[in-house]
Parts: structure tokens; sequence; C-alpha cells
């Protein structure tokens, strides 16, 4: 009688299980399986329809018209098209009908212009032509400036368009420019020649204020009349002054990790300024955070080390190089130098990977 208990219990504990068991984890690979099958059944039921007509008023896929079923595959990735043309000769009509390839065209290629007819042809050869990168000029326009004088920098941040002419700053969207709405804006705070333009994230500056700036950028820009400015929202939102003669250059990046980096700038006194972009203030009080000395000469190149991002390299125009680590620096005049050589030659640009 006790053995006949025993074996109940352990009948009824098995079945307890099995039901917690499908009720954690079953559901999870049942649904998958299930759609493969309406999948598999959906194909099949297409495949009878195509082999003899049916004699039931059941609705299927295909008895949409090619408009509605071409505008909802609109949505599908360029991969699901291609099973769509291989399931069925109606579906492949709808796979390869030009709507979807114009809106694929548009997506991609919004400016281009288009062809009436043979649309996945000329979708699926730009996108092989892109791939391997055989890319041809798709507009000529003019672009209208205030003067005829040639553009000392230029830098394309997304489809923003900006370049320097002498003091002055001209910013234009390509968007607006293709389009045909004016859209150039001239910055003028500068009283001499720009000699540098940079960007950097506007997560490294006190202007930044919530999630949704993190993607934005700020301009800075170094002159010959000794500042260095900071652009935002087409306005001047820092001026940095230190230097005791023109800013020649910038850094490319950003030096240091975490909340403390800093900007290096280098100018005709020969000197090496480092600056906080997180400093409040219109006129970037408090902002300078070191002078580095020890260039003869003014500095016309510098770079930030790809490996550690507290070392900087420095070229000024007799060649000479020499490499400082900021993480030792202080605003008194000690240098924090850690090597230095000479280079053959006038140096044109400067990388350190």
């Amino acid at each position: 009688m006790l053995i006949q208990e025993t074996k109940g219990r352990e009948r009824e504990g098995k079945k307890q299980k099995t039901e917690g068991n499908q009720q954690r984890g079953e559901p999870a690979l049942v649904i998958p399986i299930l759609i493969l099958l309406i999948f598999l059944y959906a194909v099949t039921k297409v495949e009878e329809m195509e082999a003899e007509p049916s004699t039931t008023t059941t609705t299927r896929i295909t008895d949409l018209n090619e408009d509605s079923l071409a505008h909802c595959a609109t949505y599908l990735s360029l991969q699901d098209l291609s099973n769509l043309a291989t399931t069925c000769k109606s579906l492949k009509r709808v796979a390869y009908s030009d709507s979807i390839w114009q809106h694929c065209f548009r997506e991609h290629w919004p400016h281009e212009l288009l062809q009436t007819s043979g649309l996945r042809e000329a979708y699926l050869k730009r996108r092989v032509a892109v791939q391997q990168f055989k890319f041809v000029d798709p507009l000529v326009a003019a672009l209208y400036v205030t003067n005829a004088r040639p553009f000392d920098h230029m830098i394309l941040d997304k489809n923003d368009f900006t370049f320097s002419q002498g003091s002055f700053i001209q910013m234009t969207n390509i968007d607006s420019f293709l389009n045909g709405r004016d859209g150039l804006t001239v910055l003028s705070d500068h009283n001499a020649r720009i000699t540098c333009m940079r960007l950097f994230p506007l997560s490294e500056t006190s202007l930044f204020r919530r999630d949704t700036q993190r993607k934005e950028n700020v301009l800075v820009t170094s002159s010959c009349d000794h500042s260095i400015r900071l652009w935002w929202k087409g306005s001047c939102q820092r001026c940095f002054r230190g230097h005791n003669g023109p800013v020649l250059t910038l850094s490319d990046k950003l030096l240091g990790d975490g909340s403390a980096k800093v900007l290096a700038s280098g100018g005709e006194d020969g000197t090496v300024r480092l600056w906080s972009l997180s400093s409040s203030g219109k006129r970037g009080q408090h902002a300078l955070k070191a002078t580095l000395y020890g260039h003869e000469k003014p500095i016309k190149l510098m770079s930030v080390a790809g490996h550690r991002t507290s070392l900087l390299a420095t070229i000024s125009k007799d060649s000479k190089v020499r490499v400082w680590d900021t993480t030792t620096s202080s605003a008194l005049r000690l240098s924090c130098c850690v090597g230095m050589t000479s280079v053959p030659g006038t140096p044109v640009d400067v990388k350190v990977p």
C-alpha cells in the first residue's frame, strides 16, 4: 500500500513538473514553429492555386490587386524582396514592379533623376556601382558667396557644409542648397584671417543640455586676431583669448578622458595652450588650463595620439617636433615635454597613430 501511494505521488509530481515546464519554456519554441508552419502552408496554397483554379471562396493573398501588394512590399528589405520573387509567378511580378524599386531608389538617392521604366535594373546597377566605389558626380551647381576669394578651409558635417574665406565663415545646408533655397549663413565675429577649423561633440561642452543633442557638433575656429571661437546654431557661443599673437592651429581631437577633456592650440608665440570647452561664460573665463613652453618658433601643426589621448605632438616652423604628456601639465611655466626631435624639410601635416 505504501509503495502504491509513493508511485502515485511520483506520477503526480511529474505531471505538475511537465505543466510547469510548458508554462515557462515551451511557448517560446512553439510560436516560431507555428509561424514557420503558417508560412509553408501559405506557400503550398499559392502553388496549388497556380496549378488548378480554386472553387472555394477563401480569400488568399493573391486575391489582392498588384498595387496593394506592391505597397505592402515597399516595407520589405532587399533580401525579403528577393525571397518574395521566388515564391510564385504572380508575386514575382509584384516584387519586380517599378513602384517598389522607385521607393528603394528614393530612399537611398533622393535627389537622383529617375527613368520612367526599368527601375529595378537601375537600382541594382547603382547599388553595385556604389559597392565597387564607382562614383559619378550627380550634380553640378553654383554656390554664390560674398566674394570671389578661394576657400581657406572646408568642413562637411552630415548635411552642413562650412567653409572660411579670410575672416568670414559661411555655412550652408546641402538639402536646402539642392532644393534651390537660400540657406547660406555668414559668421563674421573674427577680425582677421581664420587659420584652422575643427568639429567637436556638443556633449563635450558646457552647452550640452539633453540626450537628444548627443549627435550634434560644435565648430571651433582659430584666427590671426589672437582668439579662438566656439560656434553653435549659427552664432558664436564662446571666445577664448590668451595667446600673445595669432593662433595658428588647433588639435584634431580633444585631449584626455572622461569629463576633463581639453582643447589644445598652437600660436605664433611658440606656446601650446590647453582650454576647457566645458567652462561657462560668453568670454570663456577660466577656460585656460595650462600653457606649455618649449618651442622657439611658431607652432604650425599638432595632433593627438590615437593610442593615448593625453599625448600631443606639435611641430613648429623650424621643423622641431615635441611630444607632450598633458596629464602632467599645470597653469605654471612647467614643461611637460616627454620627447623631442626634428624632421628634414617642411612638414605639411602630422598624424599620430
